[in-house]
């Protein structure tokens, strides 16, 4: 019994630490409601492609102290993306507003951007068992490229969402490369008119939006044939 008893007192002090512990924080959980594409980096970061000229909405649940769902304020801070040397990013704080959470916990906030937003919601309200909890999601514009087939071998792309900024389109082969002949061209209409001329075939295309790329939601390299 004496070997014992040391043991079950270890087990009991190691459930009751992971009892505070667990109890002892507010969350909050956040996720890309409606349709669209959405994702989560590593960092936890919820991931949401908008939609062009379209919000998309961002919604949520606060849980206090005891893991409750709970009405309370909520601080949203918006901080936009601006390219940098090197290829990288400054995120700059733009803009904050109080919304708040209904007694189950829910919220909501629809984001429109032109390009790529962090949104950041925060609460704190240690009166309603609280504590301080925040949780991240960035919105991008998606990037929507309609290709037409024109005929004797001349195809159009047109890109939607990119604001004005000037793009490299490409038409590929199904491997990812350029083909012969067939050089990209840059645009900041959105639009550009390939030749491929008598090739026949699978084919893919591509946008390169240059230091803005990862300001956009731009889904893979698709294919198509003539």
């Amino acid at each position: 019994m004496s070997r014992r008893l040391p043991l079950a007192f270890t087990l009991a002090l190691v459930a009751a630490l992971a009892f505070a512990t667990a109890a002892g924080a507010a969350t909050v959980s956040l996720k890309c409601a409606g349709k669209g594409a959405h994702n989560r980096d590593s960092a936890g970061t919820i991931l949401c492609a908008a939609e062009p000229g379209k919000a998309r909405t961002i919604s949520g649940t606060v849980r206090d102290d005891a893991g409750k769902p709970v009405a309370t304020k909520v601080t949203v801070t918006f901080s936009d993306w601006i390219p940098s040397g090197g290829g990288g990013y400054t995120i700059k704080e733009t803009s904050t507003k109080t919304i708040s959470s209904q007694p189950s916990g829910a919220f909501s906030l629809p984001v429109k951007t032109s390009t790529r937003v962090s949104v950041e919601f925060a609460v704190g309200d240690e009166a309603a068992g609280v504590s301080g909890a925040s949780a991240q999601a960035d919105v991008a514009r998606r990037l929507a490229v309609k290709l037409s087939k024109l005929g004797g071998g001349k195809v159009k792309l047109t890109v939607k969402g990119a604001a004005g900024k000037k793009l490299k389109l490409y038409i590929l082969d199904t491997s990812g490369y350029e083909i012969p002949g067939v050089p990209p061209k840059v645009t900041k209409t959105g639009s550009a008119v390939f030749d491929l001329g008598s090739r026949r075939g699978q084919f893919s295309y591509y946008v390169d939006a240059g230091i803005y790329t990862d300001l956009y939601w731009y889904e893979g390299r698709p294919t198509f044939r003539l």
